[in-house]
């Protein structure tokens, strides 16, 4: 979906898609999007542009069987109430305290797979690089490529002012202090070293070990299930975000660049942003594992995307206790945003 539209998709809508209806929506759609993947043309020379080059990526059914297995699992359907639940509590602060910049804090430790990941996958493969055979070389070169198309609006060559924009977000919000260290949660953080320890695996092994190369492919799995929470998550929070930052500061409203700055950070992560990350992270594991000559094992891409969602299903379980100071169960809470959206039930969040 584009993001202008879940902009105001609550507004045309009356009640907002879950995570688990967006989840639904990129899956049924999944042929559609590998069909349109691809790694950009490049201008070589001024007179000369190289053509785009299409996405490999073989057995798009049983991925979709897997991601569908992935989505329904009950670890993942608990994880994304405990990041709903976390954004209703966010959605509902009236002010900015404490709680609130531990939530900017801790969030932000959860979207580190690019930097704390991918980025390290990127550094090894270059690192390896004059080591490849020159038959090789064309394969590998696809992987890094597809690995770029992952991380490079991340790091502000796709996206033009990338920079800031969580900055930008917080200040509308008055939280510019979360950095400060009183304010880091405990699990987001150990979330952020299992992302660490991921992208670090078994990097000082022999370059041609099994070791070495699963680590690699591992790690690329992992920067698949991120991309593809993200893709539910910021797809989810756009659906409020503007309705949020008026109600904490009514000028936004006259003021188009500060508005569009401050929900940049969210509505530039969204649409079909991280979605498309993923497919290209997923498309370099199997073109890895085609070179390295290892198996791209379905059964272990959907145990590393459960895993990641216990993982940042537990972080966003303490940012909601830290926003509501209180351990009442989620599913005590009824009737979601009855606050925000009068007309929605429970019965239409999730079947």
């Amino acid at each position: 979906m584009n993001s202008v539209i879940l902009q105001n998709y609550a507004d045309v809508k009356k009640t907002p898609s879950s995570m688990q209806e967006l989840g639904d929506v990129f899956i049924e759609s999944l042929p559609t999007h590998i069909s349109k993947l691809k790694i950009p043309a490049r201008s070589i020379t001024e007179e000369f542009r190289s053509v785009s080059t299409p996405a490999q990526i073989d057995h798009v059914e049983q991925l979709q069987g897997v991601m569908h297995d992935v989505l329904c699992h009950p670890i993942t359907q608990e994880a994304q109430t405990h990041a709903e639940d976390a954004f209703e509590a966010f959605l509902e602060k009236e002010k900015t305290d404490s709680s609130v910049l531990s939530f900017f804090n801790g969030w932000n430790e959860t979207h580190r797979t690019t930097s704390l990941v991918s980025a390290k996958v990127i550094m090894r493969l270059s690192a390896d690089a004059v080591h490849i055979s020159q038959e090789d070389q064309s394969s590998y070169h696809i992987v890094l490529a597809h690995m770029h198309e992952v991380t490079k609006d991340d790091f502000g060559l796709g996206q033009n002012g990338h920079d800031g924009m969580y900055k930008y977000m917080a200040s509308a919000f008055g939280a510019s202090a979360w950095v400060d260290d009183q304010y880091k949660v405990k699990a987001c953080d150990e979330f952020s070293e299992f992302l660490y320890e991921t992208g670090v695996s078994a990097h000082k092994s022999a370059m041609n070990s099994h070791e070495h190369r699963q680590s690699l492919v591992d790690a690329m799995m992992v920067s698949v299930a991120s991309e593809l929470w993200n893709g539910r998550e910021y797809n989810y929070l756009s659906q409020f975000i503007k309705k949020k930052l008026l109600s904490v500061e009514p000028s936004l409203s006259t003021d188009t660049k500060a508005l569009r700055n401050a929900k940049g950070y969210v509505l530039g992560h969204s649409g079909e942003v991280e979605n498309r990350h993923g497919l290209h992270a997923l498309a370099a594991a199997q073109n890895f594992s085609r070179y390295a000559r290892v198996n791209f094992d379905m059964d272990r891409l959907k145990n590393i995307m459960i895993n990641y969602n216990k993982r940042v299903g537990k972080a966003f379980f303490s940012l909601r206790n830290v926003l509501t100071d209180q351990e009442i169960p989620h599913r005590c809470k009824p009737h979601r945003f009855a606050a925000i959206y009068p007309e929605y039930s429970e019965t239409n969040h999730r079947q």
